[in-house]
């Protein structure tokens, strides 16, 4: 066992769990490399685009989260591609060589190859997703406010989510709370019924993975909180100042965020599965090479009916750990164990004092599911200080009716209609 290389490429949940239980073996080296310097806590990007939160309180060093793991050592790099067979992970022209490489790179947007959604619109993955988010929301509040022209300022105070799960709930919530307790304020010379959060959902209903009754639920709360609920309605192209939709509808807006999928981020070397995700067997390697695992979002082993485990941070977790402890197992040769998912159950945010819970048979709603939602989120988020700053910020915002961070890091500008921008011309 002693001198073995394992290679933990991607700092993400998984890969942070992966380091872990990598590290109560002392003879084994650990090597983990990601592009940032930094694990990104990606449940709570959503409020640092909507002014809720700044960014450093959602990241947290990995240099630092590496301190306590004497055998592991962090490269900053982008990974180009694997050698299976020479066991070789190719890191920005660097040849990285390993005994086991475990692959956690999680996924990227999907915009299934719809016209104009990869450039105009605007994704949720990252932080530079949520500042280009912020920065544009502000920016157009700004120029709504300057300009004579109805018809612009409709445009620019139109804010279309696409994508009826989670996170596009999560969003649109925290747009309606930005347009009922902070625009009001911030802004009194906009006419607040111009400034509109539409969310658009393929499917018949939103969140189509709770129940339905925990789908109503939020449902009915977003249409109180003032967001426009598009439900059956197709998105079939994306245009710099508006979305078009497959009922013939046009939506005049220069703010569009994407979030109605995503698909796997997979490495050159390794062949990819549906939905850009890497096959495996159940005890998580992938069956040609038995030296490299994937978990996380990338992984594809199927679950339920077919379906691969849901991509969330819950099954990251448990699949980063499981491949550590699969390698360790076999270094001690001991037979390998099956991925076996435990649920944690299911929970998303509206807006103040309001969110759906769901553990097992248990359903909550209101502000009891809220409490609940709060106090998960602030368990798992790494960091005393980021905990704490996170939670100081939850606080003012609770007691004030207020956003902590309405700052403009850098200003967006928006051409007039029928004016060219780069090759593209407005409409």
């Amino acid at each position: 066992m002693a001198n073995k290389h394992v290679v933990v490429l991607g700092a993400g949940f998984a890969g942070l769990h992966a380091v872990r239980e990598l590290s109560r073996e002392p003879g084994v080296r650990v090597t983990l490399v990601d592009r940032n310097n930094y694990h990104l806590f990606q449940p709570l990007l959503y409020q640092v685009a909507t002014a809720g939160l700044e960014a450093p309180q959602i990241a947290f060093p990995i240099r630092a989260f590496l301190r306590k793991h004497k055998n592991a050592r962090f490269l900053l790099g982008s990974a180009e591609g694997v050698d299976p067979r020479a066991r070789v992970l190719w890191v920005e022209g660097r040849p990285i060589t390993y005994d086991y490489l475990i692959v956690g790179t999680g996924a990227r947007t999907n915009d299934f190859g719809l016209p104009g959604v990869a450039r105009y619109g605007y994704g949720l993955k990252n932080l530079d997703d949520a500042m280009k988010i912020r920065d544009r929301i502000l920016s157009a509040c700004e120029e709504a406010v300057r300009t004579p022209d109805p018809a612009r300022r409709k445009a620019l105070l139109t804010f279309v989510v696409v994508g009826g799960g989670p996170t596009g709930v999560e969003l649109a919530g925290a747009l309606g709370e930005l347009r009922r307790h902070v625009a009001s304020r911030d802004y009194p010379d906009l006419d607040l019924s111009e400034f509109r959060v539409v969310l658009i959902e393929a499917g018949p209903r939103l969140l189509e993975a709770f129940a339905p009754s925990s789908a109503q639920y939020a449902q009915r709360f977003l249409e109180k909180l003032g967001v426009e609920l598009m439900l059956g309605e197709q998105v079939v192209e994306v245009t710099p100042n508006a979305v078009r939709l497959r009922s013939g509808l046009t939506l005049p807006s220069f703010t569009v965020v994407w979030s109605a999928g995503v698909t796997g981020q997979a490495l050159p070397g390794l062949t990819p599965a549906r939905g850009n995700r890497i096959a495996t067997t159940p005890a998580l390697y992938v069956p040609d090479y038995p030296s490299i695992y994937v978990a996380g979002d990338l992984n594809y082993l199927e679950y339920r009916d077919g379906r691969p485990h849901p991509q969330v941070a819950p099954a990251a977790m448990q699949q980063g750990a499981l491949a550590a402890r699969n390698i360790l197992r076999e270094l001690h040769g001991q037979e390998k164990l099956p991925f076996k998912y435990k649920e944690k159950g299911s929970m998303a945010t509206l807006g103040r004092s309001h969110a759906i819970a769901e553990i097992g048979n248990l359903k909550m709603r209101g502000f009891l599911a809220w409490g609940a939602w709060l106090a998960v989120h602030l368990y798992y988020l790494i960091g005393f200080r980021n905990r704490m700053m996170v939670l100081s910020n939850w606080a003012y915002s609770y007691f004030t009716y207020d956003y902590a961070v309405r700052i403009m890091h850098n200003r967006h500008s928006f051409a007039e209609q029928g004016e060219p921008v780069g090759d593209s011309v407005r409409l």
